[in-house]
């Protein structure tokens, strides 16, 4: 392959990926929720311990779409390499600085979708004057995904909590579920930390 069919070939791949990211980010519904303890200072190079879940699980976090162990390594391996990329080493539980847990949950709701339709009714003396706009409201029930990721860091010795982030997306998909947007998301989630 000439030096030219390589430049264009990488050009091509940056377009794919760079519209599937704004495609992806646009039809998002994700927001995400961070807290710091302001008491507890976490010192760069810490090691610490995953643990695969938040205890108290609820129903949402049972259900099989995400209460198995693909999507349990995916986050594992995504929590893993971010916190690898800020300096944290992994340790054994008994002898970690921090206790790593998480959390993941959906839940099928029913949500209410209204839908808007505008139009011209006849107005007005003169054809100049603007008609009033008659709207009719419609509204449809839909069924949507919810998908929750808690992320917390506790601080193994006193039990304190040391960073909390949780992510809520209102309109989960089958992509969401896929190693690279997990890896986003817990980048996301962490990038305070």
């Amino acid at each position: 392959m000439s030096r030219r069919a390589r430049y264009l070939t990488g050009c091509l791949w940056s377009l794919i990926f760079g519209s599937l990211t704004l495609v992806a980010v646009g039809c998002s519904h994700k927001e995400a929720d961070i807290y710091r303890n302001p008491g507890i200072a976490i010192r760069p190079t810490a090691t610490y311990a995953l643990t695969p879940t938040l205890l108290g699980a609820r129903p949402e976090g049972l259900d099989p779409r995400v209460h198995n162990a693909l999507m349990h390594e995916r986050i594992g391996s995504a929590i893993r390499s971010t916190l690898a990329a800020k300096g944290y080493r992994q340790s054994a539980p008994e002898t970690a600085d921090l206790l790593v847990r998480f959390r993941v949950s959906v839940r099928t709701a029913e949500r209410d979708v209204r839908g808007f339709v505008a139009r011209r009714t006849p107005g007005g003396s003169s054809s100049n004057e603007s008609a009033p706009l008659l709207t009719v409201t419609r509204a449809e029930r839909t069924e949507m995904t919810e998908g929750n990721l808690v992320i917390e860091l506790l601080e193994r010795h006193a039990g304190a909590v040391v960073y909390r982030a949780e992510a809520h997306d209102d309109d989960v998909t089958p992509w969401d579920a896929s190693e690279f947007a997990i890896a986003s998301t817990v980048r996301v989630l962490l990038q305070e930390l």
